[in-house]
């Protein structure tokens, strides 16, 4: 199934080239349109002339030798990385024969310098002033994103209309539209409507996966959503909208937005992939490799960013040029590392797959236009928004079902994290339990013997000073053991000074009381913790030194706890007569702290052997239990 599914998805992959092989030589860039209607083949004296300057007066053009003027029809121009200005006249005339017009669209808000002027028989009836997308916003003649120029044809029977046009090294896209009112007002309305979808739309995600990003704390939406605002930027800057609204005073700003936003969403893509794909548990190696394309191509991004700063339009146009070939070709890289994870059967490649297969073919289709090889048409003109479009559209859909799975994913750690918990308290009960269990048989068995021979020593004890004296001694050690028995089972101590301090003034007690020498060192912070958290540790250290002065008969051991961010270490060394491993553990105190280690998904280890001495080594992750 897997195999006829790649296949199918191969065999579509050339249909699509088939039919961009098909419109291969197809031109061009230029349209002449009435009211949407292609009349460019009706206007017999369309013709065009190269001028180096691109501020030429009217008496300039006018004088221009009429043999340096050729006919559009026939001709084999192309408006890719011109040299030079390119002039156009067209005879109104023949543009009446479809109807009157009131206003001159060209829509194309990127022409560099731009100037429209109309003459009759060597004499200039109507000019306006030199505007262009290098120049201030408000040069134009009305303050929309494309350039519109009102003339009333019938005023102007018998004339030509002159265009003047300059896009050096780039790509020219000149389609003229002559049209009435009302067709102008239906044209911007729906331009306005359809840049306030998409961008909207575009915002609309770029939001959502910021919001996501931030609630999951999952990077993977995060480049997402600086995907998305690279593209909204490149969207704002292709529509002329930014250097409307944001930027109308610096001309030359605008000719870097739209190419280096595009440019940079390289970036976010391959990292998102990575994380979409999850490359560095699945496929290390791959991982590496699209390190290392982003490692060569941030810094010739950042070339390229600076050199285009210059202004130089030769070096702007190298770059987009360079851009053309290498956007697609990263997106092919991508689109055969999808391939492959499909192949490997990773989760959401067949997603990306689907995605980059129709963005990269979209993005061909683009390149191709752009340098004059494919027809000039709605669809190959706008093919880079079909891309964008496209991959929204897919990696939505594959980011819903990966939101999907992490809330999945959340409810079962979730229920996880409950059933552990549920048996660490359980563990913890049987733990206490056992300790009270102890501790009554020592209250019965010690305290209680004592107390009875202290009653018999006290029936016959004479009632001198020295009886007395002996009297106050076997009670102040009886007190004492009763105290050091309290602090065992009720941590007075780790109430009032912390876990640091408690364990601390225990090992000291120890010392103090003992024949066996403790060195206690702590390696991390000392700041309070949970309380449950605390009394764990509190508990096991307590259990490790208990077990220490009952059966090592060490002369010197070593305590070290350790807490750090993500780990907990309790270690116990001694000098004592250890046992042999062989052997079941002896004890009730060890065997719970086995077990709670257990619950805690944490490590326990001893090593000891008869004569030997004796170690033990407890572990367990700080963070994922620091809610018990």
């Amino acid at each position: 199934m897997k195999n006829w599914l790649f296949l199918k998805l191969l065999k579509r992959l050339q249909i699509i080239l088939f039919l961009v092989a098909n419109a291969i030589f197809c031109n061009a860039q230029l349209q002449v349109k009435y009211n949407y209607t292609n009349i460019k083949d009706l206007v017999s004296g369309l013709s065009y002339t190269m001028v180096s300057s691109v501020n030429m007066s009217e008496s300039q053009i006018n004088n221009l030798n009429e043999a340096e003027w050729q006919l559009v029809k026939g001709s084999k121009l192309k408006l890719n990385r011109l040299s030079q200005t390119l002039v156009l006249k067209i005879p109104i005339n023949q543009i009446l024969q479809q109807g009157d017009f009131d206003y001159i669209s060209i829509n194309n808000p990127h022409v560099n310098f731009l100037k429209c002027w109309i003459v009759l028989k060597g004499q200039t009836l109507k000019s306006f002033i030199l505007t262009g997308d290098n120049l201030p916003f408000n040069s134009r003649t009305i303050p929309v994103t494309n350039f519109v120029f009102p003339i009333k044809g019938v005023d102007f029977s018998g004339a030509d209309l002159f265009i003047l046009a300059d896009k050096r090294y780039t790509n020219l896209s000149m389609p003229i539209d002559f049209q009435t009112k009302e067709a102008y007002a239906n044209a911007l309305q729906i331009q306005n409507l359809v840049w306030g979808t998409v961008i909207g739309i575009f915002f609309f995600i770029f939001l959502l996966n910021l919001f996501l990003a931030s609630l999951l704390k999952l990077k993977l939406f995060l480049w997402y959503a600086i995907l998305q605002a690279s593209m909204i930027i490149y969207l704002l800057g292709d529509s002329g909208l930014s250097y409307k609204l944001f930027y109308p005073n610096i001309p030359t700003f605008n000719d870097l937005v739209r190419p280096f936003s595009l440019a940079f969403g390289i970036v976010p893509l391959i990292l998102f992939f990575n994380l979409l794909m999850d490359l560095k548990n699945k496929l290390p190696k791959l991982l590496d490799f699209n390190k290392l394309v982003l490692l060569c191509y941030i810094p010739l991004y950042i070339i390229a960013i600076i050199s285009a700063s210059s202004g130089d339009y030769a070096i702007q146009g190298l770059w987009l040029q360079i851009n053309k070939i290498l956007g697609p070709l990263l997106l092919l890289t991508l689109l055969i590392e999808a391939a492959y994870c499909y192949y490997c059967n990773i989760r959401y490649s067949i997603f990306a797959l689907i995605s980059y297969l129709g963005t990269t073919a979209f993005f061909v289709i683009y390149s191709l236009h752009q340098n004059e090889i494919i027809a000039d048409n709605f669809f190959n003109s706008k093919s880079n928004y079909w891309g964008l479009i496209w991959e929204l559209t897919v990696m939505s859909i594959a980011l819903s079902f990966r939101y999907k799975y992490s809330q999945t994913e959340t409810e079962n750690l979730a229920k996880k994290n409950r059933l552990q918990q549920e048996q660490l308290f359980s563990g913890t009960v049987a733990f206490q339990e056992k300790e009270m269990q102890r501790f009554s048989s020592l209250l019965h068995d010690n305290i209680g013997a004592n107390l009875g021979l202290l009653r018999l020593e006290a029936d016959q004890m004479p009632l001198t000073e020295a009886g007395r004296e002996q009297l106050a001694s076997h009670i102040t050690e009886l007190g004492n053991e009763v105290r050091i028995m309290s602090h065992r089972l009720s941590p007075i101590l780790l109430e009032e000074k912390g876990l640091y301090l408690a364990i601390e003034e225990t090992v000291e007690r120890i010392k103090r009381l003992g024949s066996t020498d403790i060195v206690f060192e702590w390696i991390g912070k000392r700041d309070t913790y949970n309380t449950q958290f605390s009394i764990l540790i509190y508990r096991i250290s307590q259990e490790l030194l208990q077990n220490l002065i009952k059966h090592s008969h060490a002369k010197t051991a070593f305590l070290q706890i350790m807490v750090e961010d993500q780990l907990v270490s309790i270690y116990l060394e001694d000098d004592g007569i250890g046992f042999n491993l062989d052997e079941p553990l002896a004890g009730v105190g060890l065997k719970s702290i086995e077990k709670l280690t257990e619950l805690l998904n944490g490590r326990f280890q001893i090593n000891s052997s008869q004569g030997e001495g004796f170690s033990i080594s407890i572990e367990f992750n700080w963070s994922s239990n620091e809610n018990i």
